[in-house]
């Protein structure tokens, strides 16, 4: 079988149909992880606002070959501050693509000023949950509308514990 590289990058509009592909790839359990009901198919003016790259925003996508596997981005919630979200493909889960995207991102964010970040999660996803508590163990989880929210720093240090 022919070994084929993962690459992070960060995305361009160009990425749109790929990344809704991947999209509707995403089993239930992982769709409803990540966007908090199960879906396979966004509006595709939510699928460009996952894809823009901007002083407010940043976005990567993890590709096989030509294909999306995962995908990460972060938005600004105030000056100082963002909002990440990650998305690895069910089959790609658990060989260490989302901490790669993670790193990416952290770095993203770090260079666009931003000095924490928050993570919306529901209370039952316990990889994420135990991914979080481990990487960030400063991160303690409020409870807002049933999800939990942790908010952490995003300075260099952390950056290079979760690439």
């Amino acid at each position: 079988m022919e070994q084929t590289h993962v690459a992070v990058r960060r995305t361009r509009p160009a990425d749109l149909e790929g990344f809704e592909a991947f999209v509707a790839g995403l089993s239930t359990e992982t769709s409803t992880r990540r966007f908090f009901t199960p879906t396979n198919r966004l509006p595709r003016s939510s699928s460009r606002l996952l894809l823009v790259n901007d002083r407010k925003r940043g976005a990567f996508v993890a590709t096989l070959g030509n294909r999306v596997i995962a995908h990460g981005c972060w938005a600004a919630v105030s000056p100082d501050a963002a909002e990440m979200a990650v998305v690895v493909g069910d089959r790609h889960q658990l060989r260490g693509v989302g901490r790669r995207l993670v790193g990416a991102l952290l770095r993203d964010m770090a260079d666009a000023g931003m000095r924490q970040m928050e993570m919306v999660v529901e209370p039952g996803n316990r990889r994420v949950v135990g991914l979080i508590t481990r990487v960030w163990p400063d991160a303690r989880p409020r409870l807002e509308d049933g999800l939990f929210t942790f908010v952490t720093s995003t300075v260099a240090e952390t950056a290079g514990a979760a690439a």
